[in-house]
């Protein structure tokens, strides 16, 4: 039978230290990234929602949308038919 031999305690290679640093950081570009494309995004959306709403009242002043709605005349004449 062999004896056992002493165990040594567990030491940490150096580079744990920046491979713990290097992730945080990675997490923590990927937030900032997260919040910047929210704002990029909301800002498109903000676009599109005024372009639209220049839409519908180009056509409301030519005369081809009259109600709010989809379908104007046509559909409150088929509400009245029913």
């Amino acid at each position: 039978m062999s004896a056992k031999q002493p165990t040594k305690p567990y030491i940490a290679p150096p580079s744990v230290g920046h491979e713990i640093g290097v992730m945080f950081g990675f997490i923590a570009f990927m937030l900032l990234c997260m919040v910047a494309y929210g704002f990029a995004w909301n800002h498109g959306n903000r676009i599109s929602q005024r372009k639209e709403a220049e839409r519908i009242d180009a056509l409301r002043a030519s005369g081809l949308l009259r109600e709010k709605g989809v379908g104007g005349e046509a559909e409150a004449e088929k509400v009245e038919r029913v």
